[in-house]
């Protein structure tokens, strides 16, 4: 369906990663069918996006203060904001508790269930969704999502079981990175970092040969 070289372009990483990758994706997407180019070009620009380039499989929550008020701004003000900078457990609990079946603060869920995979797969539910879904013990092992192999997997099941292939033959970049990042398309709202993905889809369906 693509080539290492196109899969380099699409989620802009070296080529060597592209190679690692590619057989894994190639593999998740067809059972996921994400099999046209124009679906593939969706796909694999907002996980660059949210992989950095397939190079963070795991989320980064080691936030000063001042980023925490910036990111998370309804969870902190300038007093807690310093209490928690610096402790990744701690603002992750803090941040995604009691959500997405998550329990509350003290319950370590937050951390726990952290964003993991190639789209940042987050809170108890999800993880016990997709390892529904592909079969895998996610919930009771949410490291395996950090694989190369199993992220391929849990991205491609995240994105149909989120209904992203419609958008995606759609062309609506702004209509999946909302549904991918915000959980909804009935929002004026921004998804965090559209810009970049904006771009990213732009450049993906380029390498694929098709306008955006």
């Amino acid at each position: 369906m693509f080539t290492e070289t196109q899969l380099a372009a699409a989620v802009q990483c070296p080529p060597a990663r592209a190679v690692r990758w590619l057989s894994p994706l190639l593999r998740a997407m067809h059972r996921q069918g994400i099999t046209t180019p124009r679906r593939a070009a969706h796909f694999l620009a907002q996980l660059g996006h949210e992989s950095a380039g397939l190079s963070r499989l795991e989320e980064n929550l080691d936030y000063s203060a001042s980023r925490l008020l910036e990111v998370f701004e309804n969870h902190f003000n300038p007093a807690t904001a310093a209490q928690y900078a610096g402790q990744p457990e701690r603002i992750g609990n803090r941040v995604y508790a009691s959500s997405n079946g998550n329990g509350n603060e003290s319950s370590g869920d937050g951390y726990r269930f952290r964003g993991r995979s190639p789209v940042h797969l987050t809170g108890r539910a999800n993880y016990r969704w997709i390892g529904e879904l592909l079969g895998l013990p996610l919930e009771a092992q949410p490291d395996l999502a950090t694989g190369v192999e199993v992220g391929a997997d849990i991205a491609a099941a995240y994105w149909r079981g989120r209904g992203l292939n419609t958008l995606a033959d759609e062309n609506d970049t702004l209509g999946v990175s909302r549904k991918l990042n915000l959980g909804r398309t009935d929002t004026r709202r921004l998804p965090n970092g559209w810009v970049d993905r904006a771009a990213r889809t732009k450049r993906a369906l380029a390498a694929f040969g098709l306008a955006a």
